[in-house]
């Protein structure tokens, strides 16, 4: 019985491993794969492209996620001033939902 259980457990803590190593590796990324290739191009003296470019797969990338972290900001502060403007539905909502716990509050007083 013992050996039983010992081999379940193996082939439990077997298959969890199995999945971990599929969904362990995000692999490597275009601009990653694209800035290799041009630097090794470079270095061999295939291509004659300035620095700034055999990097730009670098800056392109970077100045991607900058651009949507941007976006993404612009827009959490439109909605922050949105909020704040005190003629949104929501801020009416939430003052008047504290208006009727106040009364509530003062009626059991």
């Amino acid at each position: 019985m013992d050996s039983y259980l010992n081999l379940d457990s193996y082939k439990l803590s077997e298959m969890t491993n199995k999945n971990r190593r599929k969904s362990a590796g995000g692999g490597m990324g275009l601009p990653t794969l694209l800035l290799i290739i041009f630097v090794i191009l470079k270095l061999t003296h295939v291509i004659d492209w300035s620095w700034l470019w055999v990097l730009s797969p670098l800056w392109i990338a970077a100045s991607l996620g900058v651009l949507f972290f941007l976006v993404i900001g612009l827009i959490l502060l439109g909605a922050v001033i949105g909020l704040t403007s005190g003629n949104s539905r929501v801020t009416v909502g939430i003052k008047s939902w504290f208006r009727k716990k106040d009364q509530e509050d003062n009626t059991d007083d």
